[in-house]
């Protein structure tokens, strides 16, 4: 348990700002639901600074993989990288419906790499983004796994999860099975009860 490439002019579908790095490679929108956030590890130190650092690598198409996300976070900054009404290239299978997070972090760390000062005050941020997302696109804050992604529920979800369900070859597993997700989950759900996000 954790305590403590498009164009410019185009509207943002909700009043949240956070700094934006736009990503070398997603597929303009607009799209008018979505139905999935997706939660990520970005297979990176658990450092200041590795949203920003990820967001530019996104970012140079020199450096870039054909990949994107919509957020990434670490302990102290959400950066955005794709509009939310465009399509990240984040999780095939998971791309044209969701919403995708990245967390600095591993999908290799333990339930304690998890729980760890910076990861508390990371995944406190990334919640906060989570529930306003959840609000602006009327997700249900709740789990899903690869059985319920195969039958279009609404949710919150990880990439392995997409993997599972798309059986993506050479797919992803992250956050990894010690990200605490249902902890993530219920955590949304509580703010969105008292009214905020």
């Amino acid at each position: 348990m954790v305590d403590g490439g498009g164009s410019t002019d185009r509207p943002i579908l909700n009043s949240r700002t956070f700094p934006f790095i736009e990503a070398a490679h997603f597929t303009p929108g607009p799209r008018t639901s979505v139905d999935l956030v997706v939660l990520h590890s970005m297979e990176s130190s658990e450092k200041p600074g590795t949203a920003r650092t990820v967001a530019e690598w996104f970012n140079d198409p020199s450096r870039a993989p054909e990949a994107s996300a919509h957020y990434c976070v670490d302990s102290r900054e959400v950066v955005q990288c794709v509009r939310e009404e465009d399509i990240a290239w984040a999780a095939p299978g998971a791309n044209r419906n969701g919403i995708h997070i990245e967390h600095a972090g591993r999908a290799s760390q333990t339930a304690e790499g998890w729980h760890d000062a910076f990861s508390i005050a990371m995944l406190h941020l990334s919640v906060e983004l989570c529930a306003s997302i959840c609000r602006a696109w009327s997700i249900p804050a709740v789990f899903i796994e690869a059985s319920g992604i195969l039958v279009h529920r609404r949710g919150i979800t990880t990439h392995a999860e997409v993997t599972r369900a798309f059986k993506t070859p050479g797919g992803h597993t992250d956050p990894g099975p010690d990200f605490p997700t249902y902890w993530y989950a219920d955590r949304v759900a509580g703010i969105l009860k008292e009214g905020r996000g």
